[in-house]
């Protein structure tokens, strides 16, 4: 910001003397002294500006005071706890890919060239295309909207479009590997047809009593924004399976849910306009489904989209805690 500050105060002054004069002439014309001295005093800044890029340019090189406005970029870079800019950093990229016989990752490491902007995507698709062309990645997006670039990141579950490699880099060194729980079927692409397959499981819709009303409604369901805000903050969930992968139930015990399709159902369950009501807890009240939770808080922490599923689960299970006591209740 400083280093704008100062562009816009040079190339400003340097802009302004053509017009300071074209004023000061008019101020002499119309015979106003006053004006006409200020002017002056300024035009003469305005000059004594251009002399000094012009020295600049005649003894400091081409462009010497845009290396100048360079320099203060830098070293405020400096100052704020960020890295200058000084070009290209090597990075090793060490990637986990299956081997068949061996039925066993191992690591294959490549050398790439990164900047402050390169991403863990960017990284591994240089390495596909300059490098190994077998590599194999998923994405699609680039920019953290389809959650297809999943994997796991020096131990951490990640999108790759949204990691910068420079962050990751301990003692320059990157560790990828594939996403442990999902099937892996190549390099770091793994298999999500069992997490949609429990995604599914849980009815992610809204539900009507009347079909006929919902596929035909005379207008739109209305809702306030306290009915909307009830369940919002879960229906950012961009299905990326991060949350999956960090579960260390769902890595325990295949059967799981898990808690991207729990939270949806929290997400569902609390959405005035369905109309499932209890019926839609019961989907998920067994030791597979909500009760499996140990409330271990790692998917929370690994969602790009800031969704809360260990807050949802645990909110689903007061849900069900309640309706177990007022059946109780009733039952007396």
């Amino acid at each position: 910001m400083r280093a704008l500050r100062y562009m816009i105060l040079l190339y400003a002054s340097m802009l302004a003397v053509p017009l300071l004069f074209l004023m000061l002439a008019i101020a002499e014309i119309a015979g106003n002294a006053a004006l006409a001295g200020i002017l002056e005093i300024l035009a003469a800044v305005g000059l004594m500006v251009y002399g000094v890029v012009g020295f600049a340019e005649a003894f400091g090189g081409r462009n010497a005071h845009a290396n100048w406005l360079g320099s203060i970029a830098g070293k405020e870079n400096g100052r704020a706890g960020k890295p200058a800019d000084k070009g290209v950093v090597a990075v090793r990229l060490e990637i986990g890919r299956f081997v068949s016989e061996k039925r066993a990752l191992e690591k294959d490491t490549y050398k790439v060239s990164a900047n402050r902007f390169t991403t863990v995507l960017d990284a591994l698709l240089s390495v596909k295309e300059e490098k190994d062309n077998t590599l194999a990645v998923r994405y699609s997006c680039r920019m953290g909207i389809c959650g297809s670039c999943g994997m796991v990141i020096n131990g951490k579950p990640s999108l790759a479009c949204e990691t910068c490699l420079l962050d990751v880099a301990h003692g320059g060194r990157v560790e990828v590997e594939p996403m442990q729980a999902h099937p892996l079927l190549k390099d770091l692409v793994t298999d999500f047809d069992d997490f949609f397959e429990k995604h599914r499981s849980v009815d992610p819709w809204l539900y009507r009593k009347n079909a006929a009303e919902q596929n035909k409604a005379a207008s739109v369901y209305a809702q306030t924004g306290k009915e909307r805000d009830e369940y919002l903050p879960f229906s950012y969930c961009i299905m990326c399976g991060l949350c999956m992968d960090a579960c260390p139930v769902v890595n325990s015990n295949p059967k799981f849910v898990g808690p991207q399709a729990l939270s949806q159902e929290y997400r569902y369950h609390k959405d005035s306009r369905d109309q499932m009501g209890a019926k839609r807890l019961g989907l998920i009240d067994s030791l597979d489904g909500v009760w499996g939770c140990e409330y271990a808080g790692a998917c929370s922490e690994v969602c790009p989209k800031g969704v809360d599923p260990a807050a949802a689960i645990q909110a689903l299970k007061f849900e069900m805690f309640g309706k177990a006591m007022g059946d109780e209740d009733e039952g007396k």
